[in-house]
């Protein structure tokens, strides 16, 4: 990914943040001889404590981008935030260009298979625990009779756990402006009423990126 400095960002905390607000990712593998795989899925952070750099997810038994894992189980997730395009009228030093702001991460690793049924449904577990505490109601985890059983469950999806290695985050906010420029973005995004506005509006404001 083409990174300048000042966009890099390092802080590990503020990925794993990105990650678990971002949890709906893009996945690519590179079967051998044959084009990539790109799928699209929900991930989330293993709550075991020994796992601390372990992503969780399923995807359909029929989705053939699990087969490849087991000859190569390497593979990259794609995990967009926030993005906006900001107006160069907002600026206040001057003349210049638009662009857009934009929080991604590219997270390189492994791909461990889960087959096992015991293993899928804590996996299941977790996920929906992890996306239904945010409900007024949440939905007790319960898997319906015609899938609460080995052969039903591992017939119809696979789960992973996904090991990070390297990370590379970009969070491109406007480091690279002047502060009274800053100040002009986080004005005009305010302005805006829609939710990607608002977070990168957030962002900047969260990352610190109104210091000079």
């Amino acid at each position: 990914m083409y990174q300048p400095q000042y966009f890099s960002q390092p802080d590990e905390s503020k990925v794993r943040r990105l990650i678990e607000q971002n949890g709906f990712v893009t996945i690519l593998s590179y079967p051998k001889n044959e084009k990539p795989y790109i799928n699209h899925l929900p991930i989330i952070f293993s709550n075991n404590s020994d796992e601390e750099k372990i992503l969780l997810g399923h995807m359909a038994k029929r989705n053939p981008q699990w087969m490849h894992f087991k000859e190569n189980p390497e593979c990259t997730i794609i995990v967009n935030g926030g993005h906006a395009y900001i107006t160069p009228r907002w600026y206040k030093s001057g003349r210049d260009v638009p662009t857009w702001n934009y929080a991604v991460a590219h997270l390189h690793g492994k791909i461990e298979l889960v087959e096992t049924f015991e293993s899928q449904v804590e996996i299941l577990h977790q996920l929906s625990s992890f996306y239904e505490k945010s409900s007024v109601k949440p939905w007790e985890f319960e898997l319906p009779d015609d899938l609460n059983n080995e052969s039903a469950l591992t017939s119809a999806i696979i789960s992973f756990r996904f090991r990070i290695e390297t990370v590379e985050a970009k969070f491109k906010l406007s480091q690279n402006r002047p502060l009274e420029d800053k100040i002009g973005v986080i004005e005009g995004l305010l302005e805006r009423k829609d939710d990607m506005s608002r977070l990168v509006r957030e962002m900047m404001i969260e990352n610190e990126y109104l210091k000079r």
